[in-house]
C-alpha cells in the first residue's frame, strides 16, 4: 500500500505539512475504517519506510469518496536531529501482500 501513496510537503516556520493521498481501495484492504488511529499508523509507517526523522503531530484524515482517495495531513517537526532506527516494514503494509478479501 505505501508504494501507492502520493506525498507532498509544504515547508513553513515550524516544520512541514505532510500530505498523503492513498487510493481508497488499497487503504480499505488493510484498515477497516477511516479514523485517526489508522491515519497515525499510516503516517508512522510511511516515515519509517522513507527513514524520515520527522515527528508527526496534528494528524487529520478525510475520506474523499468522489475521488476514491483517503487524504491524510500531518505536521512534521524536526527537533534535536535525533535519528530514527531503521525498521522493517510490517507485512500488512507491504505491496500486494496480506490483502483482505471482500
Amino acid at each position: 500500500m505505501l508504494e501507492s501513496v502520493f506525498d507532498r510537503r509544504v515547508k513553513h516556520e515550524v516544520g512541514y505539512d505532510l500530505y498523503l493521498e492513498i487510493p481508497e481501495k488499497e487503504y480499505l484492504q488493510i484498515y477497516e475504517d477511516v479514523n485517526n488511529e489508522a491515519a497515525n499508523d499510516v503516517v508512522e509507517q510511511f516515515l519509517y519506510l522513507h527513514q524520515d526523522d520527522g515527528r508527526p503531530q496534528r494528524v487529520e484524515v478525510k475520506h474523499d469518496k468522489n475521488n476514491h482517495t483517503i487524504n491524510i495531513k500531518a505536521l512534521l517537526t524536526y527537533e534535536d536531529n535525533n535519528h530514527r532506527e531503521a525498521k522493517i516494514l510490517p507485512n500488512h503494509l507491504r505491496h500486494y501482500e496480506n490483502k483482505r478479501e471482500y
